[in-house]
C-alpha cells in the first residue's frame, strides 16, 4: 500500500475499533481492508503514537481517549480531504459531508482556514461507469456481510448468458476499479471465487450460514488479477510488440506488476507479462490500433485478428 495511504488507514482504523469495540485482528483486518500482517504493523505504529489501544476478547479503546486528542499536520489534513473527493461521487456510500466537517472540527483554527482553501481549488473528476445512487441497503447489507463473515443469497444478472439467476455466495472484499464496484466472493454455484458487479445485483438477502473468510494469499493473488479490468482467469505469457507513440507511452507506464520491456534497434519495445484474463487484454490491445502486435500467445493473437479482420469488413467500401 501507498505511504499517501497510512494516515487515512490508521484514522480508518481508529474509528472501526471505537464503533465496534471487540472486533479481533482478523475482524478488523477485513473492515479496514488490509492483510492481517498490515493490521499488526499499524496496531503497533498507534501504540508508539501514545493511541490507548488494548486487547480484551478483541480490540478496544480506553474509554477515556476521544479522537479529538489525534492531531494533523495540514499535509496530512489534506490527504484526507482529498481522500474524501475520490469517494465523494459515491453517494451510496458514506455521508462524506458530515464526515469532512468532523475532520475539520478537529484542526486549530489556523490550519482549518489552509485546508478550506486548499479544498476548494482541488477537484478530483473520477468517473462512475455505474449509478449507485439507489443502491445504499446493498452496501450497507454487503458491509454487514462481510463484517459478520455471513453468507448471501443474490439474484445476479449475467451479461454474458443475458439472464439472472440466484446465487449464494461468499463475500470477501469489495473493489473499485474502472468505474464499477464489484464483490470478490466464492460462488457456490460455480464453486470457485467469481466477481460480480454491484450493479447487476438486482436482489440481496443475509442469509443465516457463516463461511471462513480466506486468507492473506488469496489477497495477494486478486491484486494481481485487476491490472486490466476484473476478469478473472488462467495465468498465461504475454508478448506484445508496440510500435511509435505507443511505444512511448507503454515504456512510462506500469500496467502490471509481472511487466518487463525489451528495448529493440529500431526504437520499438517488447512488452511481456503475466496477466489473467484473455478477453481484457485483448480489449487492451485493441486499443493501441496498428501499433501494437501480439507475439504470444497464439490464442490471443488470433482473438486479436478476428476481431481487427470483422472491423476491416465493417469499414470496407465496396464503391
Amino acid at each position: 500500500m501507498a505511504k499517501g495511504d497510512r494516515l487515512p488507514r490508521l484514522l480508518k482504523m481508529i474509528l472501526t475499533i471505537q464503533a465496534h469495540p471487540g472486533l479481533s485482528a482478523e475482524e478488523l483486518a477485513r473492515e479496514c481492508g488490509v492483510g492481517l500482517r498490515q493490521i499488526f504493523r499499524d496496531l503497533r505504529s498507534l501504540d508508539y503514537a501514545g493511541v490507548p489501544i488494548y486487547n480484551d476478547n478483541g480490540y478496544r479503546l480506553m474509554d477515556n481517549f476521544a479522537l479529538q486528542e489525534v492531531s494533523f499536520s495540514l499535509d496530512e489534513a489534506l490527504a484526507l480531504l482529498y481522500g474524501l473527493k475520490l469517494i465523494e461521487r459515491q453517494k451510496a456510500l458514506f455521508p462524506v459531508k458530515r464526515l469532512k466537517e468532523r475532520i475539520m472540527a478537529l484542526l486549530p483554527r489556523g490550519l482549518r482556514d489552509g485546508a478550506e482553501e486548499m479544498d476548494l481549488r482541488v477537484d478530483v473528476a473520477t468517473g462512475l461507469a455505474a449509478d449507485y445512487s439507489e443502491k445504499t441497503d446493498l452496501f450497507r447489507s454487503l458491509n454487514q456481510a462481510i463484517r459478520e463473515s455471513r453468507q448471501v443469497v443474490i439474484d445476479y444478472y449475467c451479461f454474458y448468458r443475458d439472464e439472472c439467476n440466484e446465487r449464494t455466495v461468499d463475500p470477501y472484499r469489495l473493489v473499485f476499479k474502472d468505474g464499477f464496484w464489484y464483490l470478490v466472493a466464492f460462488c457456490h454455484l460455480r464453486e470457485e471465487v467469481r466477481l460480480f458487479r454491484l450493479d447487476r445485483i438486482r436482489r440481496i438477502r443475509l442469509a443465516e450460514a457463516r463461511f471462513e473468510p480466506p486468507r492473506e494469499r488469496l489477497e495477494e493473488e486478486l491484486s494481481y488479477h485487476t491490472a486490466w479490468g476484473m476478469e478473472l482467469g488462467r495465468e498465461f505469457e504475454l508478448r506484445v510488440r508496440f510500435w511509435g507513440d505507443s511505444a512511448r507511452f507503454v515504456r512510462e507506464t506500469q500496467f502490471h506488476w509481472s511487466q518487463q520491456l525489451e528495448e529493440l534497434a529500431d526504437g520499438s519495445l517488447i512488452f511481456s507479462a503475466k496477466p489473467r484474463g484473455l478477453k481484457a487484454v485483448a480489449r487492451w490491445i485493441l486499443s493501441f490500433g496498428g501499433e501494437a502486435e501480439v507475439l504470444a500467445p497464439a490464442e490471443l493473437r488470433a482473438m486479436v485478428q478476428e476481431e481487427l479482420q470483422k472491423a476491416s469488413e465493417r469499414y470496407r467500401c465496396d464503391g
